[in-house]
């Protein structure tokens, strides 16, 4: 798209999206979004008071209406709403709460265009397919799903992606880039978070879905894991008959996990409960890969009993280090360790610099206890890890993005676990999970392949040292090269050692003015003698002096 067409479309989208603010009641954002700028050429402008806004009462009652004008303005602002309900640590509660109620109200496309796009996908569909269904399973805002029969007699379903739909959420993209330019530059907003990385985050997100190749990889690797622990399983892909644009996999007859509660007594509910849990823990500790999304439409029950994930669009990943810290966050909660649950938020997170750690220990504190207390003991991790980065963004240390999934997958899990069994205790399954992840990683022995696999690389390491070495040590010799050497907190040692040598310096005058005055006042008779004898007392009375003054400092400092 030429460039003046695409900046065209870019302002027409954005006069629309500013019309239904304004119809919902929120014309305010109008301004403080900076949206103002796109109805005539010329400044950006200053956006209002933003933080002041959101915390306004006015927009508490406006924020009941977030979903529908979302749900209006398409599949970007959907997802985006989707997106901003897991973002507790800067989104007020009032706001995600009302997210949480938002639905994707798409009316389905056309059974004769989806028919075009499996045609133009698969000019062969009709050898392969005896039939394809006309009434959609489920209609999304990017892809639209139509059960089918192959010729074997295998029922399987047929994910289309909405071609229309792709251009549409980049022009969005276009306009919430420009939004998000805009308010980087505020300084309530750069205080709060990194907008500008977030926003990354969000679109790679979104733009991963689009591709269903991804989503083909992505279910073929959770076969493999899911089914080696027998807890869970996923359909299984038709590779000849998928593309970036069609998903072709096996179809599962099952019901929702509310329908398998409602059906199941106690103790079959207390089993399913745990063991959809334990699969799900099992992909973050030990596994290092997730379902981003497991909300209860993409979790089912079959009539054997068999847990099934699906749609794999949004897939998350911890590496070792992350893991290792998620393992301690549990054992210092269950520990009730306040100073290890800070420690494990400094090494996920950055500090600023500016922290109170006696404060922000004390806000740690009260989150972990209030926690308990409202839980009796069954913690919600997935809130508790949002409460985590809600205390450590208050307190200026800045917690990785893949913490919001992480937490946001947490939170879902549990839930569904809870809606089948509402005593379903976390820590306690996690414990075996976590006795099983130390035994792996303290107590494995590597096979030879992995021994020689580190080998080759300690020795690639080495080879790069002593070619490099020689060659870096003559440019520090020659001033062309230095070592880049930061040490934290160091302006406030050097600062405080200023003080002591001016202290001992100040001292040794005083002492010097006294051992003066004592030899003057005992000069001896005389006229002269006798004006050195008062002069000596005029000089021990400005030495007292300035001994109270150095006394009083001193004082005034161990105050502070």
């Amino acid at each position: 798209m030429a460039t003046w067409h695409r900046e065209d479309a870019v302002r027409a989208r954005t006069r629309h999206i500013a019309s239904v603010f304004i119809r919902y009641g929120f014309g305010f954002l109008v301004r403080d979004l900076g949206l103002r700028r796109f109805f005539a050429f010329g400044s950006w402008g200053r956006a209002g008071a933003l933080d002041k806004t959101i915390k306004s009462e006015e927009f508490r009652r406006l924020a009941q209406k977030l979903p529908l004008m979302l749900e209006e303005l398409g599949p970007t602002f959907i997802k985006l709403g989707q997106f901003l309900s897991s973002r507790p640590d800067f989104v007020p509660v009032f706001v995600t709460d009302a997210l949480q109620r938002l639905q994707e109200q798409v009316t389905p496309v056309p059974f004769a265009h989806i028919q075009e796009i499996i045609a133009e996908n698969l000019p062969d569909y009709k050898e392969w397919f005896v039939s394809i269904d006309p009434e959609p399973l489920g209609v999304a805002s990017i892809a639209q799903t139509h059960l089918a029969t192959l010729q074997d007699g295998r029922k399987v379903a047929i994910k289309v992606r909405k071609p229309e739909v792709i251009n549409q959420i980049e022009l969005d993209l276009m306009v919430l880039q420009k939004i998000v330019g805009f308010l980087a530059e505020q300084p309530e907003v750069y205080k709060l978070l990194d907008i500008e990385n977030s926003f990354a985050l969000f679109s790679h997100s979104l733009r991963k879905e689009f591709d269903f190749t991804v989503e083909a990889g992505n279910i073929q690797l959770f076969s493999g894991l899911l089914s080696g622990a027998g807890l869970a399983r996923t359909p299984q892909v038709e590779w000849s008959l998928s593309n970036e644009n069609i998903l072709t996999m096996e179809f599962i007859d099952g019901i929702s996990i509310e329908e398998a509660a409602e059906k199941q007594d106690l103790a079959a509910r207390r089993k399913l409960a745990s063991k959809f849990l334990e699969s799900f823990l099992r992909q973050v500790l030990l596994y290092g890969v997730f379902h981003g999304d497991p909300h209860s439409g993409n979790i089912r029950l079959t009539p054997a009993g068999e847990i099934v994930y699906l749609d794999f669009g949004i897939v998350g990943r911890t590496d070792p280090r992350m893991t290792e810290r998620l393992v301690e966050n549990f054992t210092a909660i269950q520990n009730s360790d306040v100073e290890a649950l800070m420690n494990v938020a400094l090494e996920m997170g950055q500090s600023s610099g500016h922290t109170n750690w006696q404060n922000y220990y004390e806000d740690m504190a009260e989150l972990l206890f209030v926690s308990q207390g409202m839980t009796q003991g069954k913690l919600e991790i997935g809130k508790m890890i949002f409460g985590m980065m809600q205390v450590s963004q208050k307190h200026g240390i800045r917690m990785p993005e893949r913490l919001l999934l992480l937490g946001k997958a947490f939170a879902q899990a549990e839930g569904n676990a809870r809606r089948i069994d509402p005593d379903v205790n976390f820590l306690e399954i996690s414990r075996p999970i976590i006795e099983e992840f130390l035994h792996n990683n303290l107590l494995a022995r590597p096979s030879e392949t992995v021994v020689l696999a580190n080998a080759l690389a300690a020795k690639k390491k080495l080879r790069i040292v002593f070619s490099e070495l020689p060659s870096f040590l003559s440019g520090m010799i020659r001033g062309e090269k230095k070592i880049p050497l930061t040490i934290s907190g160091i302006e406030f040692i050097g600062e405080k050692l200023d003080k002591s040598i001016n202290r001992i310096s100040y001292s040794l005058i005083i002492a010097s003015m006294f051992l003066t005055s004592a030899i003057m006042m005992h000069s001896g008779a005389g006229p002269i003698q006798a004006q050195i004898h008062h002069t000596g007392y005029y000089l021990l009375l400005v030495a007292l002096g300035g001994t109270l003054y150095l006394f009083f400092r001193i004082f005034r400092q161990m105050k502070k």
